[in-house]
């Protein structure tokens, strides 16, 4: 008789329906306990672990969390002295995990549960203006800051495409809220938006609830038009100061400035755009750029001499989350 995988599947069904029967219920789960269980021996952070099933182990990791689960904590500002309190990192049990842990464990075996870090959304890195990105790699970010010059933007996108390049448009709300479409193209286009405030006002100039008013009202309008939420903040015009970083950080935005700037809004010849950049990028650089003609006939020069060169564009995000 040839004994196949089938054959030996309906054997063990027909064990189990059997066991089931004829053993005892303290019997079967003994048996249970045996075959499924944790091995004799196993703890868990010195807590006995031998014999217990899935459902068993999951009730008794699951109290087990209490004593291990840090809740993160975001940084904030202290606005009383100005100084910084620094971000708590979390932790949880990872219930599964640890679970599969205990239950492949040979026997004998002292484990400790794993662990998951549970990182802030705001962290002390927040409160500091960015000028760059790390330099550690060949990575660049172009920023294009946008309340004008719409004109340009779909060939501007359709180049970024070719070049299979992503970068990260700063539309004001304002515009935003004007040409919703337009918006909607550069977030399905796969590019990140970032925050350029409601309207093209002068952060250094307002009063904190002002500067609040700025930001959100430049984020609910981009929300309103894509669905992206940002999360990078470039005060318009470049004008900011230590309040306005402060306050866009509790908001949950990093603000950026620039590394390079090609000044392109005076509409110089492109050859002059294109030298600005080549000749100055390096790592982690942050490029600033407006939707101008200029900007887009120098765009596919810049990208080429870019990839020719090594370098990889990507959002601003990406460059300084590295």
């Amino acid at each position: 008789m040839i004994i196949t995988r089938k054959n030996l599947i309906f054997g063990a069904l027909i064990m189990v329906v059997l066991l089931s029967i004829f053993l005892t219920p303290k019997l079967y789960t003994s048996v249970q306990r045996k075959l499924y269980g944790v091995k004799k021996g196993v703890s868990l952070e010195d807590e006995p672990m031998q014999g217990l099933l899935r459902d068993e182990l999951y009730d008794v990791i699951s109290d087990l969390a209490t004593n291990y689960n840090v809740e993160a904590q975001n940084a904030k500002c202290n606005w009383n002295t100005g100084d910084i309190e620094v971000e708590v990192i979390g932790q949880v049990i990872d219930v599964e995990e640890t679970i599969e842990l205990l239950i492949n464990a040979e026997a004998g075996s002292s484990l400790k549960p794993i662990l998951v870090p549970v990182l802030p959304s705001i962290t002390s890195a927040h409160f500091q203006p960015f000028y760059r990105g790390p330099t550690s790699e060949p990575k660049v970010a172009l920023m294009i800051n946008v309340d004008w010059g719409n004109e340009f933007i779909p060939q501007m996108l359709e180049v970024l495409k070719q070049y299979n390049a992503s970068v990260t448009w700063f539309p004001t709300g304002r515009w935003a809220g004007l040409f919703p479409d337009l918006v909607k193209e550069i977030d399905v286009a796969g590019h990140e938006l970032g925050n350029h405030g409601g309207w093209h006002g002068m952060p250094s100039k307002m009063s904190r609830s002002e500067v609040t008013r700025l930001i959100v009202e430049g984020e609910n309008l981009i929300l309103e038009a894509c669905g992206q939420k940002p999360q990078i903040f470039a005060p318009p015009a470049g004008d900011f100061n230590k309040q306005t970083v402060l306050v866009a950080a509790e908001l949950g935005y990093k603000t950026v400035l620039w590394t390079i700037d090609t000044v392109d809004w005076q509409k110089p010849a492109p050859t002059v755009i294109i030298d600005r950049v080549i000749g100055k990028i390096n790592n982690g650089a942050l490029v600033l750029m407006h939707p101008t003609k200029p900007t887009l006939e120098a765009l596919p020069v810049i990208l080429e001499h870019l990839q020719n060169l090594g370098f990889i564009c990507v959002t601003v995000s990406e460059l300084l989350s590295d």
